[in-house]
Order: C-alpha cells, then structure tokens, then sequence
C-alpha cells in the first residue's frame, strides 16, 4: 500500500463583501405593538418572586424576535444579552428592571423611533423558576425532606469578575435558607456550582436572576451489564506499533494478561485527601476496545491476539456506593466538565496525545434549549490543543418488555424510533469538533446454547443496535444531519422466546478484556456506544500514528472519507434519516492510511482567510475521465474545519465552511465568479453541469465541522479539461466577524479518486506526473 498524495496549492480569492444579518421587519401596527410590549414588560417587572430586590436586584426576561435584531440597541435600553435560541429567542438581563426598555417601548410608540428594531420584536416574557428546571428537578416535586444535591449554572459573564459577583449573588441567596456551596467552577464563559439545598433553597435558586439552569448532577449514561465467562489462560499476545490513545475512565486493571506493559499510566488528578471508590469494569472495557480492533476476529479464528499501540489513562470515574448495582458516576472531587477539562489538558501537555477517547456522557437525550458547559469544553480544547475527541452518542434504556422510552418495540418499530426525541443524542455527544460515535451490531445472531429456541437479536448485522443513540446534532437547519458522525461495533440485544431482553448474550454483543481476570474471565461480552467510540479511537490513532504531522482536522477528515455504510443504512432510503443513524458509515484504518493503484487519496491541510474562498486545483487523469464500459467512478471530497463555538449564541459555530467542485471551467471566470458571491446569499451562482452534484446535498451538513460527499459517474466525460476545481468556501456568522481572535479557519481537505474497474494502469502513478512534492511525510512501522 502507498502512501496519500499531496493536493496543489490553493488559489486564495479576496475576502467577499459581508452582508448584513437577520432579516426584514414584519409590518406592525404601532401603537397597538408598543401597548403589548409594554403591557408584556409591566407583567414581566411585577412577576412574584420570592426574593426581595435587596438580595437579588436584577431581572431576566425573554424577548422573542422574528429574525436577528441588531444587538448594539440591546445594550442602549441597559440590557446585557445573556444567551440566544435557534428561534430567536434572546436571554437578557436588565439590572435597572427594564426601566430603560420601557422607556424606549413609550419613544417608539409616540415617534416610531427604532421602529426598525421593535418592529422585529413579538414577545417580551419573564425567565423564570419552570425555564430554569433542567433535567432531574421535576422529579425532585416541590417539597422533599431533608436536602438534596443540585447543579446550578450561572449565566455567561462579560469578564471574571462579574462572574465572580453572580457567583457571590447566589452564595447570599443560599446563605438565607442555611445551604452550603459544595463545588465551584468560575470562569466568564463557565459558571458551575454544585450545592446541598433545602426544599426552600431549591425553590429560592429556580427565582434567582443570575442562574440560567438548576438540574440533578448529570449521570453517566449506564451500559448494559453482563459477564460472560468464556476466557482462555494460553493466548497469545501480538504487539503492534500505534499511537497512544488517552482514555478518561474508571481505572483500567493494567494486570490482566492483555493489558500488561500496554497500559502505560492510569493517573488521577484529584486532590491526595479524595477517597475513591474501588475500581469498576467499565474502564478495563474500554480501554481493551481501543488496545485489540480485532479481538473478535482473532478469537473465532483461532488467531494470536493482536494489540495496537498503547493507552494512558486518567481516572475520571467511579461506582457509584448508594446506587443499585453500582453504575458509574463521575468523581465527586469537581463538576463533570472541569474533571475532563483538567484530564484532557493533561494528557496533552504531559504525554503528548493526539486521540483521546472519552466514553461517557449524559444519562438523558439533548435538549437544543439547554446545551452543557461539557459539550462546549470538548469543542473548546479540540480546537486549542488540536486533537481529536471521540465520544460516544449514549444509550436509551430498554424496559422488560423490549420497549424504548418512547413506547416503541425494538424489533416490531424499527426504524422509528430511532427519530423520536427521547432517541436523540445524550450530551457531550453534539460536540461540533469531536467525532461523535453511535453503535451497529457485529452479529445477528444469538450465542448457540440449550433451550435456546425462539431466541433472537433486535438487529441483524450491521444494522443500529435499538440502545443506540441517533442525530441531529446543534443547528439551525431543519434539514441537518451532522450527527452522528461516525458508527462501529458495540452490540445487540437479544429477545428470549418471552420476548423479554437479554442484555449481553455473548454471541451478539461486543467482546473485550474483563477486569474480572482474577476470577479466570479474560473477557467480557458487552453493550453499548461506549465501545464504539474506542474502535473509532483507534482507527484516528492509527492515522495519527502514520501521518504525524496530520492536524486534528486532517485526521477527522481521512477518518471521515474512509468510511463506508453498512448494507442495512441502504434500507432507510431517505438521506437524511440514514445519516441520523448511520453516520457517514464505519471507518476502515487502511482506507484512511493508504492510497493504492485504483483508490488514491490527496490531501490539503491549512488555513484561509474568514470570508474568502480558496480554489484546490484537483488534477483528473484522462484514463480516470475516459473509465470503462459500465464501470462506475467515483469522486468523494471530505473537509474537516475547528471554528471557535459559543453555547450562548443561536449559531453555536463561529463560522461554516462548504465545500465544491467544478469542471470544464476557466479558472479565470470560476475565480471571478465567487468573487461576486455575496456570503450571506445562499444562491449558488453556477448551477449548470459544470458543478458537481455532489450526494449528499449540502443542506444536510450545513451545521456540521465534518463533511463528506461524493460524485459518481458511469459516463465518459473525456472531452472535460484534465483538471477539476475543488473550491472551499468559509461565511463567519454575524457575531464572531471583526473578533480579533478569528482571522483565519483551519480546515484540511481529503479528496480521493476510486475507479476498481480500472486494470490495466495504476491511478496513483498517474496522478504523480501531474502532482509536484507528491507525497505526504508518513512513518513506517
């Protein structure tokens, strides 16, 4: 196998003309609007609350608009903008009680005076204690004895100071009803605090003004459970060469016999006076999915047992004592996004990792209304350390009756409810920069024991095991379907002859390395994302581990245009619904490192200017146009980008990026052409055949950071020039254009050529003669 060539040098264009944001004002009468807005504000200043205005003196409302409003008159009428929805829904935050806005409103009603802006406004509404319930306390009801621990978010600060004085707001407030901050975590973007509370705390956080969110602390999403007894004393261990995966776990056990010498440190970062808890299987699990790809081949085969390169581990997880069957939870030491902050940032400065893998998330499917300090964290640090986070899409759990929170049977409903809200993606697993993993099943079949018949898998092979969680992701487009990104191996539920689930039949689920080796059980049959996303892990380590000068954004993209749909995705025949499930399909480790005589693959990684284009000259052999009589050829672009992200903002990108092809086009007028381009028009300015139809449309990855669509063709296309033009186009959303910070968009590119029918010349040494300093710099093992 070879390695991946080298794409020409980009043409960069000049920066296009930025057209203003939002959109046209609906027609008002205004006498009749500005009586409801003021109406609506009076309402809103004189809500009940249970706090008098010594202790708690500002106010949060919300303000509904038709389109994006210009945010510079939000700060004229003293309100500061604290956060934003995908309907234009703005959080804001009046210190003076709206007096100012209410002063504006009576202005606009007798002189139409920022007519353009009110005009734009439907609603004013207070934010109050039922916009503040997050997840956990409803169940909690209004009056339970004793106290209860709770999660308070504060809402995002202009600097650290002014957190600092929210942070002190709520410390008065709990003071009132004897409650006692537990955790703190400070920062103007991130403002946690984890507290003990009464009933009538808990009551006083949900009407105070400073917090944006009060929840039960978040709790790892809990993987089927299950042994399976079937380990051997005299494998045989293979080492191969590959790059080190970090992995955020319990505590892996580095004595089992496959693990020994390749589990190079299991650290902790908490304080030296924090007790942990003994030891759970769940990081032993992981970690043997990231350490042995083909664990399962090898065994059925008879095979050596190969392990692939090395992990470090930090311990971020422990059994849980006061819960049945002790399931994970995460340590008690710090709030979930801090713990794997510190661990991420640790194993990038102190070992150097490019991959880590975290294997949890949120025990509860995301809420576009409530986006985590978790998710934005991961994407934070993906951008600033360059590296590649992978995370799993979480599980549902499935009741006795093989039936899914949203009522639907696994084997009688499926597909659908892999599209119901309670299927959605659990948090952190819409993190736009992280590679996002849901599950398929490796085997459809149940283990062949006695008394088995009538035994059976929710899922054939290859097809979404039903615990699997399914997209979109963030966004604004209705049509998006940016999430997951990526599926692998991580099991199946079998249903007995009653119909009832089994859980981790050893046939069916996924085989790793048990931390029960001491009993004499090398491994474990298992369920869940939580083991998909190691295996993907692992195909991004071994890219990193063959290019190690790839950035993340490169490794994300060959990862990306390595994979392939499983046949079972071909039966949801709607695009979009096949990518909420399936992904761009499951990677393949030598399709993302090595090039050969009729698949070749050429990359870009760089950067651009915000606003601009950049053309990627893309040169096509005249055997590649010529093809052969019905052989099908077939062009796939995959581009990978890291915009900075904001939880608080409508578009939580600070840009997007698409990206084209072109043919049988001057570079001239294709230049001059997307020069014209305005980027806040979505018209595309050449429609004809000299545009690919790229699959799938570029509506379904308008939110997402990675990308990956295709072109094939069966016809000659000989009279074509002989080379195509790959255009990478980048719009900054409105509120991150003129940040000092955001010059420039990283983005890698991975454009490959496949024609299998082609035999009797070799596609890459075609491309060579036309490609100059060809080769990316690759190690060899």
């Amino acid at each position: 196998m070879s390695d991946h060539l080298l794409l020409p040098n980009p043409r960069p264009l000049p920066s296009r003309r930025a057209g203003g944001g939002g959109g046209g004002a609906p027609p008002r009468q205004r006498d009749q609007h500005a009586d409801h807005l003021q109406r609506q504000l009076t309402a809103t200043a004189r809500a009940p609350r249970r706090l008098d205005a010594g202790v708690d003196p500002a106010l949060v409302f919300k303000i509904s608009a038709t389109a994006r409003p210009d945010e510079n008159v939000f700060a004229r009428q003293a309100l500061q903008v604290l956060g934003e929805t995908i309907d234009y829904t703005y959080f804001v935050l009046a210190s003076d009680q709206g007096d100012a806005l209410g002063h504006a409103i009576d202005v606009y009603r007798r002189t139409g005076d920022m007519r353009s802006f009110f005009a734009l406004i439907d609603d004013i509404e207070p934010y109050g204690p039922e916009d503040r319930r997050g997840p956990g306390i409803s169940e909690l009801g209004d009056r339970f004895p004793g106290r209860v621990v709770i999660d308070i978010g504060i809402w995002v600060a202009g600097t650290r100071d002014e957190a600092v004085a929210r942070v002190q707001t709520v410390e008065n407030v709990l003071a009132r009803t004897g409650d006692t901050i537990l955790l703190r975590s400070v920062s103007a973007r991130r403002t946690y605090l984890r507290a003990e509370v009464t009933a009538e705390g808990l009551a006083n956080m949900l009407d105070t003004s400073v917090v944006e969110f009060v929840r039960t602390p978040p709790v790892p999403f809990l993987d089927f459970r299950d042994w399976w007894n079937a380990g051997a004393t005299d494998v045989r261990r293979v080492e191969k060469p590959g790059a080190v995966v970090g992995v955020l776990d319990d505590a892996p056990a580095t004595a089992h016999p496959l693990l020994d010498g390749i589990v190079l440190s299991v650290e902790s970062l908490a304080p030296a006076s924090y007790a942990w808890q003994q030891p759970g299987s769940h990081g032993t699990e992981v970690a043997g999915r990231v350490l042995y790809p083909h664990l399962a081949e090898e065994l059925r085969d008879l095979r050596p047992l190969s392990s692939v390169g090395a992990v470090r581990a930090v311990r971020i997880l422990e059994p849980d004592p006061h819960r049945p069957n002790n399931p994970p939870r995460f340590a008690t030491y710090a709030v979930p996004h801090e713990l794997i902050g510190t661990a991420i940032r640790h194993l990038h400065s102190q070992h150097g990792v490019k991959v880590i893998n975290l294997s949890v998330g949120y025990d509860e499917p995301f809420n576009d209304a409530h986006l985590g300090a978790l998710t934005e964290t991961i994407d934070d640090l993906a951008r600033e350390l360059d590296i590649v986070l992978v995370v799993p899409t979480g599980n549902v759990g499935i009741d006795l009756h093989a039936r899914t929170p949203s009522g639907h049977h696994i084997l009688d409903d499926k597909p659908e409810y892999f599209f119901t809200p309670e299927h959605r993606l659990a948090e952190p697993g819409p993190a736009a920069l992280a590679l996002t993993v849901g599950s398929i099943a490796m085997s459809g079949a149940p283990a062949e024991m006695p008394n088995r018949f009538g035994w059976r898998t929710a899922a054939g092979a290859g097809e979404a095991s039903a615990f699997s969680r399914s997209g979109p992701g963030l966004g604004t487009n209705s049509k998006r379907a940016n999430k997951p990104d990526i599926v692998h191996f991580g099991g199946n539920i079998v249903l007995n002859d009653s119909g009832h689930p089994v859980l981790n039949d050893p046939g069916a689920s996924v085989v790793t390395p048990s931390s029960r080796h001491t009993d004499g059980r090398l491994f474990a049959a298992v369920n869940g994302t939580s083991f998909a996303a190691p295996a993907v892990a692992r195909v991004a380590a071994d890219v990193a581990h063959a290019y190690p000068d790839a950035s993340a954004n490169l490794i994300r993209a060959l990862v990306g245009s390595s994979a392939t749909h499983p046949a079972p995705a071909e039966q949801l025949a709607d695009t979009h619904r096949r990518l909420r499930v399936y992904g761009l399909g499951t990677p393949h480790a030598d399709r993302a490192i090595d090039s050969d005589r009729n698949r070749v693959t050429m990359t870009f990684d760089g950067k651009m200017s915000i606003d601009t284009v950049q053309i990627h000259p893309l040169p096509i052999p005249e055997l590649f146009r010529r093809g052969h009589q019905g052989g099908e050829r077939t062009i796939t672009v995959a581009l990978a980008f890291d915009p900075p992200v904001r939880r608080q903002r409508r578009e939580y990108l600070a840009g997007t990026m698409k990206v084209d092809i072109y043919r049988n086009i001057d570079p001239d007028e294709l230049a001059e052409i997307l020069i014209r381009q305005d980027p806040d028009d979505p018209r595309e300015l050449i429609n004809d055949l000299r545009r690919l139809k790229l699959e799938p449309g570029s509506s379904a990855f308008t939110n997402a950071t990675l990308q990956v669509r295709s072109w094939k063709r069966k016809q000659t296309f000989v009279d074509d020039t002989d080379t195509f033009y790959v255009v990478a186009t980048h719009k900054a959303q409105t509120w991150a254009r003129g940040a000092p910070e955001y010059t420039h968009q990283r983005y890698a590119l991975a454009v490959t050529l496949e024609d299998q029918h082609l035999v009797q010349a070799d596609l890459r040494e075609l491309l060579i003669q036309r490609v100059h300093n060809p080769a990316r710099v690759r190690v060899r093992a």
